[in-house]
């Protein structure tokens, strides 16, 4: 019989953090989360970023959402 850790019951997800302008930062559960929020604070004055840390450590990947088409670009 196969544990709860077996199955997956216990896998952590990669960290995506949403920083909208200067102030605030939003804690996602998906990059595509965060892309339904930014979307909704594309009003906000400043960049929005997303970084997502892998779970188990690796490098952080930064994006930048783009307000023109809406989607994920790389970060300046």
């Amino acid at each position: 019989m196969k544990t709860a850790l077996q199955h997956g019951a216990h896998k952590m997800a990669d960290e995506v953090l949403l920083y909208l302008g200067d102030a605030n930062v939003v804690r996602c559960a998906s990059l595509d989360e965060a892309k339904v929020k930014a979307s909704s604070y594309s009003h906000v004055e400043g960049q929005i970023l997303v970084e997502i840390t892998p779970n188990g450590g690796g490098p952080v990947t930064t994006l930048e959402f783009d307000r023109n088409s809406c989607d994920w670009i790389s970060a300046t």
